[in-house]
């Protein structure tokens, strides 16, 4: 692996030679994920370590499932470690793509628990963030959508 930074306003990668790790950290607004792949020391002759730190609004699950092809990827593909960040990477790029803000907090990611809106108006079709919605029912004593003032 070659010593070396890749940056841009939404992505990096860095190497910790001294600790046998690749780290990359993917930001969006205020948050990040990081994916830390530790390469052992007889490597390529025992298989990498890959955990994610954070959550940045992807489920648990989906989490797993893309950590367990990365690792699957990098075994079976001769240690193509720079192919498998940039998989990941589009993973995310994916997943965050077309996503509109909260029209409550504007903002895509929620503030405290990290989730994406994904709680749809029927009538209005806007996407909201579970906790959004419950701090606007209870100050507005009211279960109706905050745009369009239908029923929720």
């Amino acid at each position: 692996v070659k010593e070396s930074v890749y940056a841009d306003e939404t992505f990096s990668v860095s190497v910790n030679r001294s600790a046998y790790e690749i780290i990359a950290t993917y930001k969006k607004e205020e948050t990040g994920i990081d994916l830390v792949i530790r390469l052992p020391s007889c490597y390529p002759l025992r298989h990498v370590e890959v955990e994610c730190t954070r959550s940045l609004g992807i489920s648990e699950v989906k989490c797993r499932k893309w950590l367990l092809s990365l690792t699957s990827f990098v075994r079976n593909q001769n240690g193509a470690v720079a192919e498998a960040i940039q998989t990941w990477k589009k993973n995310f790029d994916k997943e965050f793509e077309g996503v509109e803000e909260c029209p409550i907090c504007y903002s895509i990611l929620h503030t405290s628990n990290h989730g994406l809106p994904r709680l749809a108006c029927k009538t209005c079709k806007h996407k909201f963030h579970g906790a959004c919605l419950y701090k606007w029912f209870s100050t507005s004593n009211k279960s109706t959508c905050p745009l369009c003032q239908t029923p929720f």
